[in-house]
């Protein structure tokens, strides 16, 4: 795939030369056409030849239509250097390096049930490898999509979309571009949303009606220019408009806090929009989404020039000049009133739509650049069943990657982990945590083969203490495991918990580690729930291997010629290799031969 995204950023390097051409011609071109107009009026003020006002004229439309144009040349050069960023970005990514600033932190949730333990957020995440989202609300909507499984119908749908989307390359990067060219896209509009939904009080909106004084006063002001009436009629209008606005003013400036740039955000959805109408995806998922779209072009545009104009405001030349004499605060407000009437209920559905696309184009965009990367079958079952042929983590590089086969079927049951330090076990578990989470979003996972049910994941592998709370790492572990035992419980009739549990009870003493293990396996067994443990306990395995509802793997390593070596390969059974002694003799740490104290 790196040679199909160089080859992409060379082709829109050579646009990007031509587009660059065009923009220098159209330079040249104002700058003659400037140069003549000068001098035709120059020309005018030496002659009494009326053909030169013809020319001016002529000249000055000339002149608006080079600029037009370059403007519009100077937006193509962006859009092609935008696709260059792209698939520069594309080609990183593919060697985990992100140029993207936004890693997703603030999407964090420390008590989420899986989230922090398999890297969902932060710097080296799925959520970096994932985002293509060049909007705030498709942003958020990724990270939603993470954080929450879908549906089983919904997820189906998706993957329907995405097998359907998949190849629609150019059109998604076309997306990213347009939504590039303008630095506010990125906005959020929650506070628009807020704006929008909160009516206008019910008197000030009736007053709203007085925008129409304006009038009179304009009137009054004709009137005084041909000396028909004094000036002081037209001193009181005024002064009655400085009334008006400032019964209005706490509503403007409270809007425009709030709303600040909204008006180029508002023109980049509407660019967002009609793209969307113009693709010719057919799924189910994407009838729904474009749906919708039908309207917001116009609405968003509509809306986006509204709050630019009430913007003008913020010139005080303006505001003196033209927003004062002509209730400019009121026009803008009456607009904004009635354009809620008209499309205020659907705002909601357009922003949707625009943000499940960007998330389905991020998704999309990944399974494009992982093309031996699988949709996994998922299906309703009585019973938990997770079977995978080469499942490897997402964010190992494919060179480093290590991947095993797996297969859990039916509830109630526990695989114990055992492995030395180093020997892959906390990656194996991430591994599965990770390739379920995307699983059940819709996307493509890191296998040859998955088959899966739906399923709520849970974690305990990253517990910390916390000086604010007073809290050791161990207490941290067993609230977290507390919450464990909870959501199982309580998923009874809805769906079971596939827990993933790092060096169980690490923070006390072995007999108390064999003790509190052994208990818990116990306790969820008759629960909706079944997973994975891993341990350094050798007797914790040891009572595994009798009990019916508990698997031993392990993850082995090899002394060789003082060095330790590791395959990474999961194999059925307890290990009977650990290399701790071995590690602290490497790192200068004397210790003692079996058998000696």
């Amino acid at each position: 795939m790196k040679d199909f995204f160089r080859q992409q950023r060379e082709l829109a390097k050579e646009q990007e030369d031509l587009a660059k051409k065009k923009v220098n011609h159209f330079t040249v071109a104002r700058l003659l056409i400037f140069i003549l107009f000068v001098a035709s009026f120059i020309v005018r003020f030496n002659s009494d030849n009326p053909v030169w006002n013809g020319i001016i004229l002529g000249l000055l439309v000339l002149f608006l239509i080079a600029m037009r144009l370059h403007q519009k040349a100077q937006r193509q050069l962006r859009f092609f250097q935008n696709l260059i960023k792209l698939n520069d970005d594309e080609e990183k990514r593919l060697d985990f390096e992100f140029t993207r600033e936004d890693t997703g932190q603030i999407y964090g949730d420390v008590n989420h049930p899986y989230a922090s333990d398999l890297d969902l957020f932060g710097k080296h995440s799925l959520y970096r490898l994932l985002n293509r989202t060049q909007t705030s609300q498709g942003a958020a909507r990724l990270a939603d999509w993470l954080a929450r499984p879908a549906p089983l119908e919904v997820l189906l749908e998706r993957q329907k979309a995405l097998q359907e989307s998949k190849g629609n390359h150019a059109w998604r990067q076309q997306w990213q571009a347009t939504a590039l060219l303008n630095q506010h896209a990125t906005q959020n509009v929650e506070a628009l949303k807020s704006c929008l939904q909160n009516p206008l009080d019910e008197s000030l909106r009736k007053g709203l009606a007085w925008k129409w004084w304006s009038l009179i006063t304009l009137a009054l002001l004709g009137a005084w220019a041909i000396n028909l009436i004094p000036l002081w009629p037209v001193g009181f209008s005024l002064a009655y408009h400085f009334l008006i606005l400032r019964k209005y003013g706490p509503v403007v400036r409270g809007l425009m806090e709030q709303t600040t740039h909204i008006g180029q955000t508002l023109d980049a959805y509407a660019d967002l929009a009609s793209l969307g109408r113009r693709t010719d995806l057919k799924s189910n998922w994407w009838k729904l989404q474009l749906a919708p779209l039908e309207e917001a072009e116009k609405g968003f545009k509509e809306l986006g020039n509204w709050f630019s104009r009430l913007d003008f405001r913020a010139n005080a030349y303006f505001s003196l000049f033209v927003g004062i004499p002509i209730l400019w605060d009121l026009i803008c407000l009456d607009a904004l009133e009635k354009w809620k009437d008209k499309y205020g209920t659907q705002l909601n559905d357009w922003l949707d739509a625009l943000a499940n696309i960007e998330a389905m184009n991020s998704i999309t965009g990944h399974a494009f650049a992982h093309p031996d990367h699988v949709l996994p079958e998922i299906h309703w079952g009585n019973e938990m069943e997770i079977s995978c042929d080469q499942i490897g983590h997402p964010l190992i590089p494919e060179n480093k990657r290590v991947c095993n086969d797996f297969e859990l079927k039916g509830t109630g049951l526990t695989i114990l982990i055992t492995g030395s330090n180093m020997s892959g076990k906390s990656t194996f578990l991430r591994t599965l945590g990770v390739n379920l989470v995307l699983a059940q979003m819709g996307c493509v996972v890191t296998a040859r083969r998955m088959v899966c049910t739906p399923m709520l994941v849970f974690t305990s592998m990253r517990t910390q203490d916390s000086l604010e709370e007073n809290t050791s790492s161990f207490y941290a572990e067993l609230k977290r495991l507390r919450q464990l035992i909870e959501l199982a419980t309580n998923s009874k009739k809805g769906l079971p918990v596939f827990y993933l549990l790092d060096e169980i009870l690490k923070g006390t003493n072995s007999a108390d580690r064999n003790r509190g293990a052994v208990a818990l396996v116990k306790q969820l067994h008759p629960l909706q729930a079944s997973g994975l443990v891993s341990t350094h306990d050798l007797e914790l395995g040891v009572w595994g291997e009798q009990q019916p509802f508990v698997k031993n793997y392990h993850f082995r390593s090899d002394l060789k010629d003082g060095q330790i070596t590791f395959d990474y390969r999961l194999s059925p059974g307890t290990c009977s290799s650990f290399n701790a002694s071995e590690l602290m003799r490497m790192m200068g740490i004397k210790v003692a031969p079996d058998g000696e104290k």
